[in-house]
C-alpha cells in the first residue's frame, strides 16, 4: 500500500483546473494517474482553490474506492482503491475557485496489476 497525491491547483495564466500527481503525471483535468489496490489517494488542496466540495465516480464510471472518498480536516480528500478493482475510473472534481465560481473537472485513475 502506497500513498498517491494528486495536488489541485488553478492555473494562473488560464485559470483551468491544473493538475500534479506524486506519479509525475501533469496536466489539465484530464491527466490519468496509476494506482494499485490498496493505495491511499489524497486529493490536496493547491493555489487558487478555495475548496473542494466533493470527488466521485463520473457518471456511467465504475467506483474504485473501498467505501466513499472523504474530506478530512485539512480540506483535502482521501479514499482508499478496493482491493478487488480493476480498469480505471474517470471522476468528477467538483471545487470553488477564487471567483467562488463551482467548476467540475473529469481526471481518470487508473488500477495497475498488482506489484
Amino acid at each position: 500500500m502506497s500513498k498517491v497525491r494528486i495536488y489541485v491547483s488553478r492555473d494562473p495564466r488560464t485559470g483551468e483546473l491544473h493538475l500534479r500527481d506524486s506519479e509525475g503525471h501533469e496536466g489539465d483535468g484530464s491527466i490519468v494517474t496509476d494506482v494499485h489496490h490498496g493505495d491511499e489517494v489524497e486529493w490536496v488542496l493547491g493555489e487558487g482553490i478555495d475548496e473542494i466540495l466533493g470527488i466521485r465516480p463520473a457518471s456511467g464510471s465504475q467506483n474504485i474506492f473501498r467505501g466513499e472518498v472523504r474530506k478530512n480536516g485539512n480540506g483535502n480528500w482521501k479514499g482508499t482503491v478496493d482491493e478487488c478493482a480493476e480498469g480505471s475510473e474517470e471522476y468528477v472534481i467538483e471545487f470553488v475557485d477564487e471567483n467562488t465560481m463551482l467548476r467540475t473537472s473529469y481526471p481518470k485513475l487508473k488500477v495497475k496489476p498488482p506489484r
